[in-house]
């Protein structure tokens, strides 16, 4: 099992063995790889407290001094608490200055609304010129946060919580794609994102024991998505069940939903997410997912149902949608 974030400041270790430009600021948040860091590169890493407006305007002063700033932080204090901020200081000016957004989805489950990061992929997706990258192991987590810093603008990784086994070799990990087929199957393709595209893998091994082949893509690069390229891994395929830790517009779901329309690709699309409302009280990420239809054994089913009850009509006309949640 390997950590995103240590994975994260490793990557930015590496970095500032050669770069001496970067800073890393975080929102009185810590970290083992952050400790690391901060022992070995003092002037280097900065505190600004718990007041993220300040932290970004602040990030954004620095890049303009030609720094290149790495800020670490709770997906959803990194976000929505200082949107406009990151958006005009940062976005508008093009600065080099990327968000480490630890806890993305429902990593931080019980915690309440204050930090799921559930609505972040479509606030933070509305920026332009933004980078999105949506990490699913501490393979994919280097090295993309080493393509963030190499781009030298705004970019957002969002890293999960918990640690997961490795999907990926680093030596291997075609970062510049955007994308990434794990499997490869022709009655269907099940495309995620993040944590969840273990979930993907586990969905394609309860199915293959079924006689039902499904490909696995990740999309680890949510914004500037690889269009072309997607729809070429999708063009054979009949159908894509698309599922993420996101709920409402902007996630996942909608660009893939917004791909296939925008180029006429004729499949069937069918997207699981969370529902927009607020989880209230100690909802674990488990229980979300189970009361959700994102646990393995709901998207299965969803999965069998689908393949079982074929849309006759225009696929373009059936693009389905599940965001339920029982009380």
């Amino acid at each position: 099992m390997q950590d995103f974030r240590d994975a994260a400041f490793h990557a930015i270790r590496q970095v500032l063995r050669i770069d001496k430009r970067v800073m890393v600021l975080t929102n009185d948040m810590g970290a083992m790889g952050l400790d690391v860091l901060r022992e070995e590169y003092p002037d280097h890493v900065l505190n600004m407290g718990i007041a993220e407006q300040n932290l970004m305007s602040v990030a954004a002063g620095l890049a303009q001094t030609g720094r290149v700033v790495f800020v670490y932080g709770i997906s959803s204090h990194m976000t929505l608490r200082c949107l406009e901020q990151f958006r005009l200081d940062v976005c508008a000016m093009k600065l080099p200055v990327i968000l480490l957004g630890v806890g993305s989805g429902l990593a931080y489950g019980a915690d309440g609304p204050t930090h799921h990061a559930i609505n972040d992929l479509g606030a933070m997706g509305s920026i332009p010129g933004l980078s999105i990258l949506n990490p699913a192991d501490a393979s994919s987590t280097f090295a993309l946060v080493d393509w963030a810093y190499r781009q030298r603008g705004p970019a957002y990784v969002r890293l999960d919580k918990d640690a997961h086994q490795p999907l990926y070799d680093s030596c291997l990990f075609d970062w510049e794609h955007g994308f990434s087929t794990l499997r490869r199957g022709a009655d269907l393709a099940l495309v995620s994102t993040g944590m969840l595209v273990h979930r993907a893998v586990q969905v394609a091994d309860v199915l293959a024991s079924e006689g039902i082949q499904a490909s696995v893509i990740d999309v680890f690069r949510i914004a500037p998505m690889n269009t072309e390229g997607i729809r070429r891994a999708l063009q054979y395929i009949p159908l894509m069940v698309s599922f993420e830790e996101h709920a409402g517009p902007g996630g996942l779901g909608s660009r893939m939903a917004e791909l296939i329309v925008d180029t006429e690709l004729p499949i069937r699309c069918h997207r699981l997410m969370l529902p927009e409302r607020f989880f209230l009280g100690a909802a674990t990420r488990q229980w979300i997912h189970e009361q959700c239809g994102l646990s393995l054994e709901n998207i299965c089913q969803t999965v069998r149902g689908l393949i079982e009850n074929p849309i006759v009509s225009s696929p373009l006309k059936n693009m389905a949608m599940t965001g339920r949640c029982e009380e």
